[in-house]
C-alpha cells in the first residue's frame, strides 16, 4: 500500500474516538486473520464480520459485536451507526453492503486489494489498496496513541445483544426455541 494511503488512514483512527472495523471476505486469509487479531487486541477497537468474513477473527473475541446480515436496525447496525469511522476491510461487492453511506455521514476507510466500486452507497473517504494483511500492520505500528478512543456505546450495544441472546437459552417449550438452540 501507499505510504500516502497508510499516513492518510493512520491520521482518520487518530481523531476518530469511536471507530469500527468491518471484516469482508477480502480479509480471509491467514495473515490478514492475524494482523487483524493484533490490531484490535492491541487497540481494543471492536469489529463486526459481513457473512463472508465470519471466522476471519474469532467470533468469541470479547470485542466482537456481530455479524452483519440481511437485516437493518438490529444491535450490529445501531454499532455501525454509533461509529465515527469504519474501517472496512476486505468489501466485496458480491455481498450485501453491511452498510450504506450517506454524503456527509459517517468516513469509511476502504482496506483492501483492490479500490473500491464507488457508486452513490459506497464512496470512501480513504483507500488503502494493496496487501491488506501489510497495509493492517502498517497502522497498527502507527497506532501509538488511542487512550483517546472511547467505545463505551459500542459495548453496551454489544451486552444489549448478549443479553438478548441469553434471554430463552434456557426455555424448554418444543418446538425449540432459537435461543435455546444457540445456546446448546
Amino acid at each position: 500500500a501507499e505510504h500516502v494511503a497508510i499516513e492518510a488512514a493512520v491520521e482518520k483512527l487518530l481523531n476518530a474516538r469511536n471507530p469500527i472495523l468491518v471484516i469482508g471476505a477480502g480479509a480471509n486469509r491467514k495473515m490478514t486473520a492475524k494482523v487483524l487479531k493484533q490490531l484490535i487486541d492491541k487497540t481494543g477497537i471492536p469489529f463486526i464480520t459481513t457473512q463472508m468474513g465470519k471466522g476471519v477473527v474469532d467470533e468469541r473475541h470479547p470485542r466482537f459485536l456481530g455479524n452483519a446480515a440481511l437485516s437493518s436496525g438490529d444491535f450490529v447496525h445501531r454499532a455501525v451507526e454509533a461509529a465515527d469511522l469504519i474501517i472496512n476491510i476486505g468489501h466485496d461487492v458480491i455481498e450485501k453492503p453491511p452498510f450504506f453511506m450517506v454524503r456527509g455521514g459517517t468516513e469509511v476507510i476502504h482496506i483492501n486489494f483492490r479500490s473500491a466500486e464507488v457508486d452513490a452507497v459506497y464512496f470512501p473517504q480513504v483507500e488503502v489498496i494493496g496487501d491488506i494483511a501489510n497495509a493492517v500492520w502498517q497502522i497498527s505500528e502507527a497506532l501509538n496513541d488511542t487512550s483517546h478512543w472511547d467505545f463505551t456505546r459500542l459495548m453496551a450495544i454489544r451486552e444489549a445483544n448478549e443479553a438478548q441472546i441469553a434471554e430463552g437459552a434456557d426455555d424448554n417449550r418444543f418446538p425449540v426455541y432459537p435461543q435455546r438452540l444457540v445456546a446448546d
